[in-house]
């Protein structure tokens, strides 16, 4: 076997026109689901800057400089703290 190496262009995929958006509808059904698959009356969900993805995931938001909890109720309750 011959392994050859080569440079090779990078294709252009051009800027994008806009920026994807995820719909509401989805958020919510993100949170419905982890409520509902933990079994409780409440989960709470922590970020930091560092650690944004689970909220992000849930909300689409993501903490600049503090922490932040979401507490998601059973009844449909949501809560960005």
């Amino acid at each position: 076997m011959t392994v050859t190496l080569r440079n090779v262009d990078i294709p252009d995929f051009g800027l994008p026109v806009e920026r994807p958006a995820i719909p509401a509808a989805t958020y919510e059904t993100r949170c419905a689901r982890a409520i509902n698959k933990s079994g409780a009356d409440w989960l709470v969900v922590y970020a930091d800057r560092e650690h944004a993805a689970n909220i992000a995931f849930l909300t689409g938001f993501e903490p600049r400089f503090e922490e932040a909890l979401l507490l998601l109720g059973k009844a449909g309750q949501r809560i960005i703290v």
